[in-house]
């Protein structure tokens, strides 16, 4: 079971990760689909310096509306950042294996993405750098925000997905 710190963290990035998507009003029948993974070698404040050709092994998939974290299982990636084996890939590997768990449902309206937790809801604004989407809380922030940016991106290849415990 996942603690309710890091579930909020999550909810966080995966509104972030998913609002990065072409926008489509809320309860449009064009669901987002997909899977999104952060930047490897971004950090809260600094964009990647590889084009975020590396990715975190910690990401969202969206399927028929619904929110879910996935982590990858099967990399053996050794040049991720701090030398952890396995904690990154590269953005073009196929092959890779994810477990997956329910975060919950997602709406998105035009021209921004609007997360609502606790009885604050926080903005955010996007901007697309080609390679990679930055993510940025507005100056209002909630209690619960953290004040980092999120570098994000899009993974095209098919995602093996284990048995959920």
């Amino acid at each position: 079971m996942i603690c309710s710190k890091v579930l909020l963290k999550l909810l966080v990035v995966a509104v972030a990760i998913l609002a990065s998507q072409p926008l489509r009003a809320a309860g449009s029948s064009n669901v987002l689909e997909g899977v999104w993974f952060r930047c490897e070698f971004a950090h809260s404040q600094i964009p990647p310096n590889d084009d975020c050709r590396m990715l975190d092994d910690d990401g969202f998939q969206v399927v028929d509306g619904i929110v879910h974290h996935v982590k990858i299982t099967n990399s053996n990636e050794t040049k991720c950042r701090h030398d952890r084996v396995g904690n990154c890939f590269l953005k073009n590997q196929t092959g890779l294996s994810a477990e997956r768990t329910e975060i919950g449902p997602i709406e998105f309206f035009k021209n921004t993405a609007l997360v609502t937790w606790l009885g604050c809801t926080q903005k955010y604004s996007l901007s697309n750098f080609g390679s990679f989407i930055e993510i940025v809380p507005d100056q209002e922030q909630c209690w619960w925000t953290p004040d980092k940016r999120y570098f994000i991106s899009f993974y095209q290849q098919p995602l093996q997905l284990v048995d959920e415990e």
